[in-house]
C-alpha cells in the first residue's frame, strides 16, 4: 500500500503539484491553500484465488506461482485550485503521467481509475474554487513461489513378479 501511495503522490508532482500533498482528510480539512492535493486511503478488500503460473528463475529452475489472494487497494485522490482550466490541466497531465501499472515486489498490478466528480467552491471543505476528485484502484495480489521437482528418467521403479 505505500508503494502505491508513494506512486501516486509522485505523479501528481509530476503533474504540476507544487504544494504538499496532503495525505490524511485532518490535515486536508485545515489547510488554507487554494492549490492542493491530497491522497487518501478509501480501502482495500481481498478475495481468495487459486491461479498458478509456471514460470523460470534466474538460476534455471522451474517454479510455480500461485496467486493466493486477490488484493485491491483503492485511493481517493483530490486536486484541487483557484480555476476550472488550472485543475483541468493538472488532471490531463496526471492521467498522461499515470501508467497501466507498476510492479510492487516483483508483481505486476494493474491501475485503474474511477469516475470523476467535479466538485464547485461551495460543495467542498477546501478553500479552492474548483475541485476534482477520483478513485485510483490498484489491483494485484499476494503470492508464493514453489519450487517444482523435476523427474529424472528412470526414477522411476517397478517391481518385477
Amino acid at each position: 500500500m505505500v508503494v502505491e501511495k508513494d506512486y501516486i503522490i509522485e505523479t501528481l508532482k509530476n503533474s504540476g503539484i507544487k504544494s504538499q500533498v496532503y495525505t490524511a482528510m485532518k490535515k486536508l480539512k485545515q489547510g488554507n491553500e487554494v492549490h492542493v492535493a491530497a491522497v487518501l486511503r478509501n480501502g482495500e478488500t481481498f478475495t481468495r484465488s487459486g491461479s498458478k503460473r509456471r514460470f523460470m528463475d534466474q538460476e534455471g529452475h522451474q517454479k510455480r506461482r500461485v496467486r493466493l489472494w486477490n488484493r485491491s487497494t483503492s485511493f481517493h485522490v483530490v486536486i484541487a485550485d483557484t480555476s476550472e482550466e488550472a485543475v483541468e490541466g493538472i488532471l490531463e497531465s496526471f492521467l498522461r503521467n499515470l501508467k497501466k501499472g507498476i510492479a510492487v515486489d516483483g508483481n505486476w498490478v494493474n491501475i485503474v481509475v474511477g469516475d470523476v466528480d467535479w466538485v464547485e467552491e461551495g460543495d467542498s471543505i477546501l478553500k479552492a474554487k474548483v475541485a476534482v476528485q477520483f478513485d485510483i484502484t490498484f489491483e494485484g495480489g499476494i503470492y508464493e513461489d514453489r519450487d517444482i521437482k523435476s523427474m529424472d528418467i528412470g526414477s522411476m521403479n517397478r517391481e518385477e513378479e
